[in-house]
């Protein structure tokens, strides 16, 4: 990812992008679902309809 993505919730920088169901959002680590924080740095992950990546520039 080229341009770093603010969180869409609360403006911060957003440490990975998130699909529930129909709803595709990036979020920083504040606003982030647990299944997206349990993922290694550039980790995807897919259950049924929702969609995790965490980007690989995060930094803990």
């Amino acid at each position: 990812m080229a341009v770093k993505q603010p969180c869409e919730s609360c403006g911060k920088e957003a440490i990975g992008v998130q699909g529930l169901g129909c709803t595709v959002a990036f979020v920083c680590r504040d606003h982030a679902d647990n299944l997206l924080l349990a993922l290694k740095p550039g980790e995807k992950q897919v259950y049924g309809e929702c969609y995790f990546e965490l980007f690989d520039t995060v930094i803990p």
